[in-house]
């Protein structure tokens, strides 16, 4: 973990595995889904589009979400997503 993502990684990480028990994800994937998704979130977190508790404080606009995510790319160039 990336000392700067610390506290935001722990919370969308948090919140990824609550979103994805709640979409059915099978207990034994949640790790690696965790892992794969979970700079999805900060990325919704740090844009303003969710709160830190997961609720959508702008309406879904898949546009402006796939912009956060790739904001959140280019200001974390570095990072690599878990395959």
């Amino acid at each position: 973990m990336h000392a700067a993502w610390s506290n935001i990684e722990a919370v969308a990480r948090d919140l990824c595995e609550r979103q994805l028990r709640a979409a059915g994800i099978a207990t034994s994937a949640l790790p690696t889904a965790v892992d794969r998704y979970w700079h999805c979130v900060a990325a919704e977190i740090e844009t303003g589009v969710i709160d830190e508790q997961g609720n959508r404080l702008q309406p879904h606009d898949a546009d402006r979400d796939l912009e956060a995510y790739r904001d959140w790319r280019r200001r974390h160039p570095t990072y690599r997503v878990p395959g």
